[in-house]
This record gives C-alpha cells, structure tokens and sequence, in this order.
C-alpha cells in the first residue's frame, strides 16, 4: 500500500482514514458505512468517531441514510437511524476539507499500476474527488481494451479506503472513448471542459 501521509502526520491511520470519509462527502453514514469504506474494523471506526465528535470535525444525529447493496443485491430507499456527518460549523473545517483534498495519499503512478490488471490500459484521466470536486460525474475514467471487469473492479476499490469513498468510475474500450468523444458524449464533455488530470493516455486524444 502507498505510503499515507495524513495518516503518518496525525500518527494514527485509521483515524486519518475515518477522517476522509467525511471529508470527501457531506453525507450522512452509518457506523458500518463509515467501517466499508474506509476499510476500518468497526471497533475501530467507534472509537475514531468518538474523537473526531469529541473535536467537533463531526456530528452525530439521526439522519436518513441511503441504502446501498447487500451482497449482490442493489437496496434502493432510505432508513432513518444513528448516524454521522462532517460538522461545517467546526471552525476549521474549510481549512481541514482544503488540506486534506490537497494531500494525495496514493501517488499517481500507483493508481496507473493499479489498474492495470483490468485491461490493457489505453487512457486514465481522474477527475471527481481526486481533484476536489464532488459534482462532476465520474471520478475516474478508464479507456483499456481486453477489459477484464472484476479485475478493474477490485483495483478500483483497492483504492477506495485511501480516498475515503466509493470511486465512480467509468470503463470504456478505445473504439468507444473515440466515438464518444466525436459525438460530444455529455460524460466525457463534464470531465474533459473542467479541471481533470491525465494520467495515462496512448490513445493521443487527450
């Protein structure tokens, strides 16, 4: 795993995981939304929060919480129930939201190693959270032929505990990236006419 920074400055890395799940989004979790994805023991995840509401960069309350998938099956709706959420009253929270979304805990050519097991990479752009920027569509795009869709599923989500949330993610072939690129494919345009950043592109497109 790539060396974390956030996680060595505060001495703790489960707290510096826990933390970016509620800095990286403004919703509401669960204590096992919270455990999944930052890839805390639930123990452990119970004790960060306590600090973290203790400090105030949190604050629990009862709050509908958007039901996800249960094993292979996709939970759509919302229950009301305990939960957290980043504090906006803290009094450094723009401060904490900046430095943490500056901080790039998996460097940049780990996350093109990384996705390699799922095809035989032609583009990798990044966009989304890892530029700081949740309204955008996707946070990674990936053009590669030969996809192999499980392998590019687990790579994807071996990084999602350093980025403390799920990652979008968009697949496509380099037929399909050149096509959609012709035809003004909104995706793509969301991505590509704002901040984004290439990682990785032989296709000469970008």
């Amino acid at each position: 795993m790539a060396d974390d920074f956030l996680g060595t400055l505060l001495g703790n890395t489960a707290r510096a995981k826990v933390l970016r799940v509620f800095m990286f989004d403004p919703a509401p979790f669960s204590l096992s939304q919270i455990a999944k994805r930052s890839g805390v023991s639930p123990k452990l995840v119970e004790k960060e929060i306590q600090v973290l509401e203790k400090l105030r960069v949190i604050k629990r309350g009862k709050f509908a919480i958007t039901l996800g998938s249960v094993g292979r099956r996709s939970v759509e709706g919302k229950v009301k129930e305990e939960a957290w959420m980043a504090n906006p009253d803290f009094a450094h929270y723009g401060a904490l939201t900046k430095f943490i979304h500056e901080i790039s805990p998996i460097p940049h050519k780990g996350i093109v190693e990384g996705l390699r097991r799922g095809g035989r990479l032609a583009a990798v752009v990044l966009s989304g959270t890892f530029l700081g920027d949740m309204s955008r569509p996707a946070d990674l795009i990936v053009v590669a032929d030969g996809i192999n869709e499980r392998q590019l599923e687990s790579a994807v989500k071996a990084l999602e505990p350093l980025c403390g949330r799920e990652i979008r993610y968009a697949a496509l072939s380099t037929t399909e990236f050149r096509y959609r690129l012709t035809i003004q494919d909104r995706l793509l345009r969301d991505t590509l006419d704002y901040p984004h950043l290439v990682l990785l592109d032989k296709t000469k497109l970008l």
